[in-house]
């Protein structure tokens, strides 16, 4: 299987090129990536045909919303593939015990093409680091991760900086059951600032911020550098009732543990999509270069301008493994632009989850722990 020339050149941008460059290897791309499916994935042919598209109609960026988008939960019903099983080399699902999983799958390429969309945006975001650190991860430590894929992702994040010690916060306990105590993510964390090095803290928000809240209750305050990052990912999900406020968040980090709002981020995603966007010095989720945006109206479906909320689509071509070229979320979102950090690309801002019944992610199983 030869992989399209153009994901290559696509790939050669920096994360938050924007321009006409960046917009032409991107369509280019994406034309490509149409046609790679259309050929080896019969469903996703089908409903090209069943509209009337083909890929010589993604002439420019303003074609990219007439491909046809599949809805997220398409991948908690289907396993679908545009290469053949053989060439799978890995599966990722979207929740854990908790409703239908979704199930994506990677070739060796595409999950590749995600590593290097992941370091280019944290190269972008100047948060790649040659000083040791210590790592702190609200994530399952890999002996128990199974396949969730955000205990995938987060792990990735703990390579951007050397790393000294690290910690996984949901671990396997004595029963060898996943088990996380905050008190013992406090001792951690103070045995981490005897070292004098930068702590760099990754995974779910709920339980940073169930350390933090610890940390309030028994008045412990614990000094950084200033090069020490918070990453939140995942989400509050099965948690929602423990959610805060950013500035919440960020002035009780700043005073427990030493760490300034711009380097604390957030990264939204879903694994149906696989491309993360991250917040800026300025709080602002980016779209990279890997990735367009467009925002529909429930019911109509019809494209609204930025500025006004509705349903997230997202257009991306790096998964040559998987139809997931177009993808239509259960996320409410707005799209704007004139991000004060400087940055050109547009940005998003995640305004809720559609429906009643959520479309719950990976967090929901270790958000259990946190009842208990």
């Amino acid at each position: 299987m030869s992989v399209p020339e153009s994901l290559g050149r696509l790939f050669e941008l920096d994360a938050f090129e924007a321009g006409e460059r960046a917009d032409a290897c991107f369509v280019d791309a994406v034309r490509d990536a149409c046609a790679w499916h259309m050929e080896r994935c019969e469903v996703f042919r089908t409903l090209c045909g069943q509209e009337g598209f083909s890929p010589d109609r993604i002439g420019s960026i303003g074609d990219l919303p007439r491909i046809p988008w599949l809805m997220v939960n398409v991948f908690k019903r289907y396993h679908l593939l545009s290469v053949p099983e053989s060439a799978i080399v890995a599966t990722f699902t979207s929740s854990g015990t908790t409703g239908q999983a979704s199930h994506i799958a990677w070739d060796r390429g595409s999950m590749e093409r995600q590593d290097a969309m992941r370091a280019a945006i944290m190269a972008g975001m100047g948060l790649v680091s040659d000083r040791p650190v210590n790592y702190l991860i609200f994530a399952h430590a890999p002996d128990i991760a199974g396949s969730k894929g955000a205990a995938h992702a987060q792990s990735r994040y703990a390579g951007f900086a050397p790393e000294r010690d690290s910690f996984y916060a949901i671990h396997a306990g004595e029963n060898g059951e996943p088990a996380f105590d905050a008190a013992e993510c406090i001792d951690r964390m103070r045995a981490f600032s005897l070292t004098g090095l930068p702590v760099r803290i990754i995974g779910f928000p709920a339980f940073a911020w169930r350390v933090l809240r610890e940390m309030d209750r028994t008045d412990t305050r614990l000094r950084f550098p200033g090069e020490s990052l918070f990453i939140l990912a995942g989400g509050w999900k099965g948690a929602q009732n423990e959610a805060v406020p950013k500035t919440m968040f960020a002035a009780t980090a700043e005073a427990r543990l030493g760490i300034p709002a711009t380097r604390i981020r957030d990264v939204y995603g879903f694994v149906e999509h696989g491309v993360p966007y991250m917040t800026c010095e300025a709080g602002r989720f980016h779209v990279p270069v890997y990735s367009r945006a467009f925002v529909r109206k429930p019911g109509t479906m019809e494209l609204l301008p930025k500025g006004e909320r509705g349903l997230l689509h997202v257009v991306s071509p790096y998964n040559l493994a998987q139809p997931s070229l177009s993808v239509l979320s259960t996320d409410y979102a707005v799209l704007g632009d004139d991000c004060p950090c400087g940055r050109r690309t547009d940005t998003l801002e995640i305004a809720g989850r559609a429906g009643v019944s959520k479309h719950q992610g990976c967090a929901i199983t270790a958000a259990e722990l946190l009842k208990k």
